[in-house]
């Protein structure tokens, strides 16, 4: 009896190797999305965005905030949150005509702030690649940070970055808030960083994602190509990290120092029913 050889056609290979692929992927882009106890995780979120604070979230340019933490910045804006948004660079290092630039994304960025819920922008205009190098930065943000008094900072992760999205300037962000933070001593707010691959909170943002995406889409010139895309990309991610708590949509952030948690609380202000996945 002779043995049958299973023959695929080159076509065949490559579908099949594509779906592999976007298989492994996809298992890569979770597991990096998923904290080690995703229940606590979900528990860390709600008690971020339940309560009225006074928030400074730093960022390095225009867009960053919106792709990795507008959907807990709409909750927070929601929930009564003065929300401060400091914007370190111009965010115009590709392009020639820089100062006409300047002012779209600045523009583009007040009309996110707009959709979110955001009070108040300092842009710092600051050259892009050279933040780390630039002397004004901290004491810049510092008399911000002084005049602000935050409950909660958000910024880039410095130490655990995801690595697709590691930046000179995001990594300057994150170290400038790390280094002040930790110069306050006790008296520090919470800090909770975005863009980490080690996230310890996971906050259900499926009733603000609509928010998220038109915030994504308000940075028209940093939106190249099919706009659909970036929709699809950023329901996708969301989706994957909240797919380990049955949750439709979620963030996945990191805070430098976990606050104690009231679960009481905590199942009495989360409905699953109007999260969970269908």
């Amino acid at each position: 009896m002779k043995r049958r050889t299973l023959r695929l056609k080159p076509g065949s290979l490559l579908l099949v190797s594509a779906v592999l692929g976007g298989f492994a992927a996809w298992r890569l882009i979770q597991r990096r999305l998923t904290p080690v106890n995703p229940k606590l995780a979900l528990r860390y979120g709600l008690h971020l965005t339940r309560a009225q604070r006074r928030v400074l979230a730093v960022s390095a340019h225009q867009d960053d905030l919106e792709l990795f933490a507008a959907g807990t910045l709409r909750l927070l804006a929601l929930a009564g949150s003065d929300i401060t948004v400091v914007v370190a660079t111009g965010g115009d290092q590709q392009y020639t005509n820089e100062r006409t630039l300047n002012q779209i994304r600045e523009q583009e960025q007040r009309d996110a702030g707009n959709i979110l819920g955001y009070d108040q922008f300092h842009f710092l205009h600051y050259t892009d690649l050279n933040l780390a190098h630039n002397p004004r930065f901290r004491p810049d943000l510092e008399e911000i940070w002084r005049a602000v008094k935050p409950d909660v900072v958000f910024a880039f992760d410095p130490t655990a970055p995801y690595r697709s999205a590691i930046h000179p300037d995001h990594l300057a962000v994150g170290r400038a808030v790390l280094d002040i933070s930790r110069s306050l001593g006790e008296a520090t707010p919470d800090v909770v960083f975005y863009g980490s691959r080690d996230p310890n909170a996971l906050v259900d943002i499926s009733q603000v994602i609509e928010d998220k995406t038109q915030a994504i889409r308000a940075q028209r010139s940093q939106l190249t190509g099919w706009k659909r895309l970036y929709n699809l990309a950023t329901r996708l991610q969301t989706r994957l990290a909240g797919r380990p708590v049955a949750v439709r949509y979620a963030e996945p952030l990191r805070y430098l120092r976990l606050p104690p948690v009231d679960d009481a609380a905590y199942l009495e202000n989360w409905n699953p029913q109007a999260s969970r996945v269908q």
